[in-house]
């Protein structure tokens, strides 16, 4: 899949998703909601760095912070609630494990 040198994304994948003109060209909304590579690895770098996590674990992050619950499931920010349950947490666990033929020993 090709990649646009300027935006860092791949093209096709937008094409596919209707977010370009007919010329393949990024609509202009699309284009300003992307991040620069700068943006998009700011909060890893938060993670790895920030004092505000130590002793804490398993928690969304973004935009440079610790993400809060979205409060319905369009909103595009924010930790969805199906995203915490518990259950389906067990289950895509054990899913992964029977895929990638690897158990892993959980506290």
């Amino acid at each position: 899949m090709a990649l646009n040198s300027e935006e860092r994304h791949p093209i096709e994948l937008f094409q596919k998703m209707g977010l370009c003109d007919k010329d393949g060209n990024l609509l202009p909304e699309v284009a300003a909601s992307l991040k620069t590579v700068p943006q998009g690895a700011a909060t890893t770098v938060w993670c790895a760095t920030s004092s505000l996590l130590n002793d804490i674990g398993g928690v969304y992050c973004e935009d440079a912070n610790i993400s809060l619950l979205a409060h319905e499931e369009s909103m595009s920010a924010g930790v969805k609630s199906y995203s915490l349950d518990a259950e389906k947490a067990k289950r895509l666990w054990l899913l992964s494990e029977e895929m990638t033929g690897i158990q892993f020993n959980t506290i």
